[in-house]
């Protein structure tokens, strides 16, 4: 995984990590589900963890 980029990381001092606390809800809301369900729940297919830096603008 590579490093995040100095605006991405401008942008989180800025207005948070929301990426992650994204992540972290979905997770929450995920294991609530689980327990209501009384079972597994497939995790998202495109799960990463950690924050990622968003992907370079097309040319």
């Amino acid at each position: 995984m590579s490093s995040p980029t100095p605006i991405y990381q401008q942008l989180v001092e800025e207005q948070g990590d929301v990426l992650n606390d994204t992540r972290q809800t979905a997770d929450a809301l995920r294991r609530k589900a689980e327990q209501t369900l009384g079972r597994p729940v497939a995790p998202a297919p495109e799960q990463q963890p950690g924050p990622a830096a968003p992907p370079p603008a097309a040319p």
